[in-house]
């Protein structure tokens, strides 16, 4: 997809946030027999922003937010937002970015991205509207990415060994150095267990790198040598919970400041020996939500990015503590929308349930145009009530409890039909029949047992739920990881048919996969009968009511129906059924057999269609 067509798509989406009633488009195009687009069910509803990280200049600061995939640039005299990059959209064309994680600034306010899931650096002109040069690709090799997650500038060595200003980038278990323009210049240090972020101390050179999963903050010499790690797992001043993430250092030199997300706090470092000296916030107080990203200003302030705060919060810092100055920004989304919708579900009620995947939330909506109604929060296993970037959502017959596949937390979440309660919970991540790695998918099947496509592990595995009891009872895991027929990689969508066929979308592998008497068939790769693309990256696959077999071929932003032999019967773009094109179609549920309601995830909608 062109980034040129990413933009037109996005220019024409025209989605509505409702507040009461269910509102239709102008459709692009007259519609076409068979699919039909009959409204739009919820709209787009956002936070704020979503900041991960944050970079500053004496006039501006930079904000990641992977929440609309791009770069703000806020006017620091006035705390408001003057120039974003202008994609706007998941992609990977100039001015797109994926869901970046951190930035930085060089000494002449180009600014530099760590676009993560695109494996590259982008550098931007100070405006954010020009991009100056990308480099790198997924890989291994030296000058290669796997997930870069940390980007930062400053004094360090060039191929020649001598001191200029140059590029660090974190990636994988990682750290290496680039020339500002992104040449290779060497691998500067490995063998990390998860490192998130990397500041460079400006007065001398050390680097500091958060290696996140071993809760420590290692420090180097611009020649690579170790000269002290500092932080143990724990809630002790001087330890860290859960993964920290930001690292900045004030600009004299002297203190180190890194975010400890599980604690609620800042805490402040010797810059000399990595002694702890204090800390700002603590987890019972309402300091911050989820800091993430840090900075020092040129005058000393310390900035930091609160993203489930939806922030950035100002500190004047001294060498034993810290006091807020300002709080900008921090408006949750309202709750009329979504961001970014994947899992849908109906219950027996005429009620619609929706996975809010970047709110963090679950939206339950009464059909065709009744209240909307949210449940849930960001937060960390244990927690309840919390949701961790959820994706399927299922709706459990004959109870109306709604089951959420709690990605990120490797865990099935259970609640109440109004989300008022969270009545159970089990999982956790591995490889054990019973556990998940990165559970994408859900379906009940209709002999009432939970289907999960557990996306880490490559298989899907079937439980029988007793939600009263608090059990939920393996039954068998299905496929490995791989290739081949009954192999996965990265299973998502999940369907089981009316006559016991198990349907899973085979989302890496581009096909869908089908298990029917004991044994799986072999893949479909494209729907037969006419001339059609071969699926791409397909998220979602639902048997329909009549017996047809429905595939959100999400890469190729349409629907596919076919019959179960595979033969296609028609094929649904946004232009056929009567709107804008799709731009993420995530999965397809069915009200009987003439409604049909789509999760379109980058378009940021759930749409109902008329089928005929």
């Amino acid at each position: 997809m062109t980034a040129q067509l990413r933009r037109a798509m996005l220019a024409g989406l025209g989605v509505v946030v409702l507040t009461g009633s269910l509102a239709a488009t102008a459709p692009a195009t007259a519609s076409k027999a068979g699919a039909s687009f009959a409204g739009t069910v919820l709209g787009g509803a956002f936070a704020s922003m979503y900041p991960v990280d944050v970079t500053t200049t004496n006039a501006y600061y930079y904000v990641v937010d992977p929440g609309r995939y791009r770069i703000e640039r806020v006017v620091r005299a006035t705390g408001v937002i003057d120039k974003t990059t202008p994609g706007g959209v998941k992609g990977d064309g100039d001015g797109e970015l994926a869901a970046a994680r951190a930035l930085a600034v060089d000494t002449t306010g180009n600014v530099y991205v760590a676009d993560t899931p695109n494996n590259r650096v982008v550098k931007y002109d100070p405006t954010l509207q020009t991009t100056l040069k990308k480099w790198g690709v997924k890989g291994t090799a030296p000058g290669q990415f796997t997930a870069v997650y940390g980007v930062a500038l400053g004094p360090g060595l060039d191929a020649a060994g001598n001191t200029t200003e140059v590029v660090y980038t974190i990636d994988a278990d990682r750290v290496q150095v680039f020339t500002k323009d992104g040449g290779f210049l060497r691998v500067f240090a490995s063998g990390f267990n998860q490192p998130r972020q990397i500041e460079i101390n400006k007065t001398n050179g050390d680097v500091y790198v958060v290696n996140a999963r071993a809760r420590e903050v290692i420090a180097y010499a611009k020649s690579g040598a170790v000269k002290f790690r500092f932080g143990t797992e724990g809630s002790a001043l001087g330890q860290f919970k859960g993964d920290p993430r930001g690292v900045t250092v004030t600009r004299d030199g002297k203190i180190i400041f890194v975010t400890d997300d599980g604690n609620r706090r800042v805490q402040a470092f010797s810059a000399t020996t990595g002694n702890a000296l204090y800390a700002i916030g603590s987890p019972t107080s309402n300091t911050f939500v989820d800091a993430r990203g840090i900075e020092v200003t040129p005058d000393g302030k310390l900035l930091v990015a609160d993203e489930w705060d939806y922030s950035l919060k100002e500190f004047k810092v001294t060498a034993s503590g810290g006091t807020l100055l300002r709080r900008m920004f921090g408006k949750s989304a309202p709750k009329t929308g979504a961001n970014s919708p994947r899992g849908i579900a109906l219950d027996t009620g005429g009620r619609i349930f929706v996975s809010d995947w970047w709110n963090q939330r679950i939206v339950r909506r009464a059909l065709p145009a009744g209240a909307i109604t949210t449940w849930g929060k960001r937060g960390i296993r244990g927690e309840v009530g919390a949701l961790n970037f959820q994706w399927a959502v299922a709706v459990q017959p004959g109870t109306n409890h709604v089951f959420v596949a709690n990605r990120e937390s490797h865990e099935i979440k259970v609640f109440s039909n109004g989300g008022t309660k969270e009545l159970f919970v089990w999982g956790k991540r591995s490889a054990t029949p019973g556990d998940f790695t990165f559970p994408q998918g859900m379906t009940f099947a209709p002999d009432g047992t939970l289907w999960v496509a557990d996306s880490g592990n490559g298989r899907v595995q079937q439980f029988r739920v007793d939600v009263a009891a608090k059990k939920a009872t393996f039954l068998r895991a299905l496929g490995t990881k791989g290739t081949g027929v009954g192999q996965f990689d990265m299973p998502t969508g999940i369907s089981v048919a009316a006559d016991g066929t198990i349907w899973v979308a085979d989302t890496k592998n581009s096909r869908i996969q089908s298990y029917q008497g004991g044994e799986w068939r072999a893949p479909i790769l494209k729907p037969s009968g006419a001339a059609t693309k071969a699926f791409n990256a397909p998220w979602g696959v639902t048997a329909a009511p009549d017996g047809s077999i429905w595939v959100a071929d999400t890469a190729n932003q349409r629907l596919v129906q076919m019959t179960a032999s595979g033969v296609l019967q028609q094929q649904v773009t946004g232009s056929s059924a009567g709107t804008s094109d799709f731009v993420g179609p995530f999965q397809v549920i069915f009200a009987g057999s003439g409604t049909a309601y789509l999760s379109d995830t980058w378009g940021n909608r759930v749409i109902k269609l008329n089928l005929s």
